[in-house]
């Protein structure tokens, strides 16, 4: 199976995690009076960020290391973490621009969801570690 396969499945599957979280997040911080606008921000941010998560995970799938496991997964989770955070305060600035405290709200956002999906996104990046979808090489070492 090629590992693009794989990639994809990642992107849909964290996708729906970071979602979520960013989706509660801006309900608590602007309201559930704008659940249509968190819902704007959701749909956008799912749409962008999938594109950008899958060529994240080529790009990592692709760099040759030396690391363990562990390191690598927090290393992708931090460049992760600085692409998407920033993303989301760019779409909540542009979306909420016109309410009052528009940008200490996203800046909040930005900053709670970086330490969530943080957590989020080792555990995520660890429960595929031990998934070997779109790996058969790897399924043909360990057999070796």
């Amino acid at each position: 199976m090629d590992s693009r396969v794989r990639h994809i499945t990642k992107s849909i599957t964290w996708r729906i995690i970071a979602s979520a979280t960013t989706f509660s997040l801006t309900l608590a911080f602007f309201g559930k009076a704008e659940l249509a606008m968190a819902s704007w921000l959701t749909a956008l941010e799912t749409t962008i960020k999938i594109a950008i998560y899958y060529v994240h995970e080529r790009i990592w799938f692709n760099l040759s290391s030396n690391l363990n496991h562990r390191t690598r997964h927090i290393l992708k989770a931090l460049t992760w973490r600085v692409i998407a955070s920033g993303t989301t305060f760019i779409l909540a600035m542009m979306l909420f621009s016109g309410h009052d405290g528009a940008l200490e709200k996203a800046t909040w956002i930005a900053l709670i969801e970086s330490i969530l999906k943080m957590g989020f996104y080792y555990g995520h990046e660890e429960l595929w570690y031990r998934i070997n979808l779109g790996l058969d090489n790897r399924n043909n070492k360990k057999a070796a």
